[in-house]
């Protein structure tokens, strides 16, 4: 009994422990758009990040938070990841599915023939602590500027949710619900960009 005890508590004890370590996250992207119909080259500028996330001071970006059962942050949700690259790459991936040939720039050329310029402006992943598992929710949010010889012809916002449950809210479930945002925010964004560079 006495031992049944021991092993209990020791349990409960590394449980809650481990509720107060950062949960280390790797950005993740997997193709999810379909669309067709770019073509010539397209540039894509260094995006500005305007999300006012903060570092640690290892270099790791904090992106999201970790929560004990009673739904008090415990610890930080953090990459190592650079998050405008994570976003570009997403972008680019798609657009040459699409048809472009994609050449990432530092800043835009003045007289661009075809280009993008990004805004980041939110990138976030938060615990959810449900009654039967636990869920993260994430909320992806950037700004696309389109431009086409030299003039910006359209802007828009993207707003992305992603959603992942599990038993355990693990740093794998939360970078699930993160590629999940991206992937819904290239969802939007990609045919809009299409149609304005091609229509």
């Amino acid at each position: 009994m006495i031992k049944a005890l021991t092993i209990i508590l020791t349990g409960a004890v590394l449980l809650i422990s481990c509720a107060f370590v950062d949960q280390k996250i790797d950005l993740t992207y997997e193709r999810t758009v379909n669309a067709k119909g770019g073509s010539g080259e397209v540039f894509i500028a260094k995006p500005k990040n305007n999300t006012g996330l903060n570092k640690k001071p290892t270099g790791e970006w904090i992106i999201g938070t970790v929560k004990n059962t009673y739904g008090m942050k415990t610890a930080d949700v953090v990459t190592s990841n650079d998050i405008e690259d994570w976003i570009v790459k997403a972008l680019m991936q798609e657009l040459s599915f699409a048809g472009y040939t994609v050449t990432p720039v530092i800043e835009l050329p003045e007289d661009v023939p075809k280009g993008i310029d990004l805004t980041i402006l939110k990138v976030f992943v938060d615990q959810d602590v449900g009654f039967w598992t636990v869920g993260a929710i994430s909320d992806v949010q950037f700004t696309v500027e389109i431009w086409k010889n030299g003039v910006k012809v359209k802007i828009f916002n993207v707003i992305a949710k992603g959603d992942e449950r599990s038993i355990v809210g693990s740093a794998e479930t939360k970078g699930i619900s993160l590629r999940k945002a991206l992937q819904s925010a290239m969802q939007q964004a990609v045919p809009e960009i299409i149609k304005t560079l091609e229509y």
